[in-house]
């Protein structure tokens, strides 16, 4: 009876290990597959669009400030110490203001870049999905990110991504 059971173990064991090695791998540089998409082209023009309409606010708020501050500079010696500390102020509250604006348009770029990207990052990994399903693999490795320092021998799936989304690769 002992040997029964040490022999299922061991057959069982051996089942085991040799199912979890036969686990199929797969690797796509996912960056790669984004710049290749479409959509991402429309995406960093509309982004681009976004940050050229916040860089123009600040500009416009810069041009204040160093109005003003010319200004001060030129007119400085006739003015009034109440007028002084009025311009004074003026030029500290339009520096503060720039700087809040700028904090909050760097937030605000983020949060929009990221709106445009998240349906064509979420098209990207469904197909990677889809394909890795197909091809019946356990593991998809995104090779841009950096986080695999090592692997065996893996299958590059890219060009079957690439089919499923009906794009051309873009040369590296």
């Amino acid at each position: 009876m002992k040997k029964t059971i040490s022999t299922f173990l061991i057959a069982g064991l051996s089942l085991f290990a040799f199912s979890a090695t036969a686990q199929k791998l797969g690797h796509i540089n996912l960056d790669s597959l984004l710049r290749s998409m479409p959509e991402s082209d429309s995406a960093r023009k509309v982004g681009q669009a976004h940050y050229q309409q916040l860089e123009a606010e600040v500009e416009s708020m810069q041009k204040e400030y160093q109005t003003k501050v010319q200004d001060y500079q030129k007119n400085e010696k006739t003015m009034t110490d109440l007028i002084k500390n009025t311009k004074q102020q003026e030029i500290q509250e339009i520096g503060q203001r720039i700087q809040a604006f700028q904090g909050s348009a760097q937030a605000d770029l983020q949060r929009f870049n990221d709106s445009i990207t998240a349906p064509i990052i979420k098209k990207a990994k469904d197909a990677v999905k889809k394909v890795a399903k197909k091809g019946m693999y356990k593991y998809i490795f995104d090779t841009s990110s950096g986080v695999v320092l090592y692997s065996e021998d893996s299958d590059d799936i890219y060009a079957q991504v690439a089919e499923e989304l009906k794009i051309q690769p873009k040369k590296k």
